[in-house]
Parts: C-alpha cells; sequence; structure tokens
C-alpha cells in the first residue's frame, strides 16, 4: 500500500514538472500605434497559463505563457488586443506589441452666446430699467454733492492726543518723515528757480 501511495506521489510530481516545462518566459514591449510610444500601466494576461501582468513605466513587462498561447491586452483608452504567442513569433526573444487608440470622434459644435446679432441687440433694448434709490432723508443736490466731491486722502483730526504728539516727535520714523520733507520741499524750491517745473516732486 505504502508502495502505492509512492508511485502516485511521484506520478504527480513528474506531471506537474512537465507541465512547468511546457511554459516559458515572455517578455515584451507594448508601445502606441500612432505615436510609438511606451505604455504603461498595460494589463497581460495568458489565455492558457493563466498568467497575468502588468507593464512598467517604460512599457516592459514579462509573463509565464504556454509554448503555444495567446495573450489578452487591455488598457484604459486602447482597443483591447488578441497577441498569439509561440516561440517562432518571437522577435529576438522579445513580443512587441502596438495597440490601437479607441478614440470617439464627436461632431464638431458651434456655441454662441446669442443665435444673431438682431436677438442680442433686442435683447440688450428690452433689458428692464431700474429706478435710482434714494435714501430717506437725503436730497438729490446731496446726492450729487457726495458723487462730484473730491476724494480725500487723509482725516483731519479734531484733536491730537499728547502721548500720539511726543511720540510723533521723537520716533525714528516720524523724524525720517519729516526730513524727507523737508528735503522735498527744498527740491521742489530749487527746480521751480531753475524752471524745470516737470521734475519737480508731487506731494
Amino acid at each position: 500500500m505504502k508502495n502505492f501511495f509512492l508511485l502516485m506521489f511521484l506520478a504527480l510530481c513528474a506531471f506537474e514538472i512537465k507541465a512547468q516545462d511546457d511554459c516559458f518566459l515572455v517578455k515584451g514591449r507594448i508601445f502606441s500605434e500612432d505615436s510609438l510610444t511606451a505604455i504603461s500601466n498595460v494589463n497581460i494576461v495568458s489565455e492558457l497559463s493563466n498568467y497575468g501582468t502588468t507593464t512598467n513605466w517604460e512599457g516592459w513587462f514579462l509573463i509565464k505563457s504556454k509554448l503555444v498561447d495567446t495573450l489578452w491586452v487591455s488598457c484604459v483608452g486602447f482597443d483591447r488586443q488578441r497577441v498569439p504567442v509561440s516561440k517562432d513569433n518571437l522577435f529576438d526573444n522579445e513580443l512587441i506589441i502596438k495597440l490601437i487608440r479607441s478614440d470617439i470622434m464627436l461632431d464638431s459644435v458651434e456655441i454662441y452666446p446669442w443665435p444673431d446679432y438682431e436677438t442680442f441687440k433686442q435683447e440688450i433694448i428690452n433689458m428692464p430699467w431700474r429706478k435710482p434709490f434714494f435714501v430717506p432723508g437725503v436730497s438729490k443736490e446731496g446726492y450729487e454733492k457726495i458723487i462730484n466731491q473730491e476724494p480725500v486722502r487723509e482725516p483731519k483730526a479734531s484733536s491730537i492726543n499728547p502721548i500720539t504728539l511726543i511720540y510723533n516727535r521723537f520716533n525714528k520714523r516720524e523724524r525720517f518723515k519729516r526730513k524727507l520733507e523737508r528735503n522735498r520741499r527744498q527740491f521742489n524750491r530749487e527746480m521751480e528757480r531753475l524752471g524745470a517745473d516737470s521734475l519737480m516732486i508731487p506731494e
């Protein structure tokens, strides 16, 4: 009985070794047919050996295949391809596969903001007119005075804090600003004396 099981075990091992001998490694590279650029992350599955793999960033792959087998190659954006494999059709022991892009051509569409110029013109003419909003208590003359008045650069202070006055007097930055103002006035007086008003520094 022991001899029977031993013979069965040896027979199974021999069958497994024979099955493994029927396979060989297929090395290949996948390109795009239109630009001949390598394609990464392509799925390759052997139909008979049931092995699978994907291409690297340079398009290379390595898969175990039967002596006569078929590889199913698929990738997003490309047509699925069925590639027959045998030791006779390998080029320099490498398999070169070119995938065809599955482009979907759409009809051209022209987009216009308006159907035609006349429609656009009528839409502008028929736009609703908004009445001006007036704040209660403010007259129309008051609005015009506010709109037409000159902008004020710096608001005039009604009173100066004594601490602020002392700070501005002895602060290094404020003293530097006063010095620049004196230099500006002196420069403008000199330019005015020479008649070069265009070179004067504005306030």
